[in-house]
């Protein structure tokens, strides 16, 4: 499993968490301090990653703020000269680039 992952909840699942833990921490947990710390964790992260895309000359040329990896589809070319395929069947040449925790620029 990934160290850190997205997982995207409506505010009503975000109370029902947090409920759900200050019933855990206050009912005898094993660890209180635990429980408080994803509270806090859950109540301080913004509910989606603000990413930004630098697109010049109809060319991604740079990526800021995107926690996960993210495939790069480049669909400018010869057919001959794209030796990949897309998930609509497109012929293109594709790329990872790797997520930055810290809002740097990729």
């Amino acid at each position: 499993m990934p160290a850190e992952i997205w997982l995207p909840l409506t505010t009503r699942e975000r109370t029902v968490l947090l409920e759900a833990l200050a019933a855990y921490s206050g009912g005898g947990a094993a660890n209180p301090a635990e429980a408080a710390a994803l509270s806090r964790k859950i109540v301080q992260i913004a509910p989606y990653p603000d990413i930004t895309v630098g697109v010049y000359g109809g060319q991604v040329q740079w990526t800021q703020g995107n926690p996960f990896p993210i495939r790069i589809c480049d669909y400018d070319g010869d057919k001959e000269d794209l030796p990949d395929l897309d998930e609509r069947d497109q012929r293109c040449r594709m790329w990872f680039e790797q997520g930055d925790a810290g809002g740097n620029v990729v």
